[in-house]
């Protein structure tokens, strides 16, 4: 059994049912999922600067409560002190390097080393692929 930490791009796929992700979740069906508070946030943050969804309340609040019973299958990473040294350290590394990545996909990395996760399962494998100790699973 793996552990894997999974990234927004699957968690806004997984809410748009996409295929792909469906066939992932059937193949791998004996891993243990996590994500993270960060990823959260950023699957939020995309719900709530959804123009269409504007005039829209009760789309809206239905969207949210799809996002809710996703996110209830997934265990949830918090964003503690053990955490933000390690994304320090993962941001610190890279910007030495001359080799800067998107903050929030730092902590993101952090976030999975500080709880023993090493695989990421992404669309967006570059994000991630420049920071030691992580392997990118693309779906």
């Amino acid at each position: 059994m793996k552990i894997i930490l999974v990234d927004t791009t699957f968690l806004i796929d997984a809410l748009r049912k996409k295929e792909e992700v469906k066939k992932f979740l059937l193949k791998n069906s004996s891993e243990t999922l996590f994500t993270t508070e960060i990823n959260v946030f950023e699957t939020y943050l995309g719900l709530f600067a959804n123009k269409s969804l504007e005039k829209k309340p009760s789309l809206l609040e239905a969207r949210k409560i799809h996002l809710e019973v996703l996110l209830s299958k997934f265990q949830i990473l918090p964003f503690k002190r053990k955490s933000a040294i390690e994304s320090a350290k993962v941001l610190g590394n890279l910007i030495r390097k001359g080799q800067k990545i998107e903050f929030r996909d730092g902590l993101i990395a952090g976030i999975a080393i500080s709880n023993g996760i090493n695989k990421i399962l992404t669309k967006n494998t570059e994000h991630f692929i420049r920071i030691e100790n992580i392997e990118t699973i693309s779906y």
